[in-house]
């Protein structure tokens, strides 16, 4: 059996690798979405109750402890939010290739045209 690897090779620009994988581009596009928008979300709430705790507590070096720990917790919420877009910058420059931009597109615009989860096209009979 002899396979030529060259004319494998050669046609590989001819193959999507996406086309087939939109479901699981968007699944995983919907994961980081969740950690685009719940983690910052997380990391402000939780530095604003430790805040509040050491205000009811009354204690100026407990306060300054939480000032500093929401000040910090704020720019770990800032920097996770500029990770992502930055990504999203570079594969979005970097991607020009049609079929890779497929893959992003899933990924970074999971209500995009061509996106989605898609149903199997099972039917549930009615209880009529």
């Amino acid at each position: 059996m002899n396979m030529n690897l060259f004319y494998l090779l050669a046609d590989v620009e001819q193959i999507n690798i996406c086309s087939g994988l939109n479901m699981v581009w968007t699944i995983f596009g919907y994961i980081i979405l969740g950690i685009e928008v719940v983690v910052p979300i997380l990391l402000i709430v939780s530095g604003m109750i430790t805040m509040a705790q050491a205000v009811m507590k009354q204690k100026e070096e407990d306060i300054k402890k939480a000032q500093s720990l929401l000040v910090k917790k704020v720019i770990a919420a800032v920097i996770t939010f500029l990770i992502i877009a930055l990504t999203k910058m570079i594969v979005n420059l970097v991607t020009k290739d049609e079929n890779w931009a497929s893959c992003a597109k899933c990924v970074f615009d999971v209500n995009g045209a061509g996106c989605g989860i898609i149903s199997s096209g099972i039917t549930v009979p009615s209880g009529d």
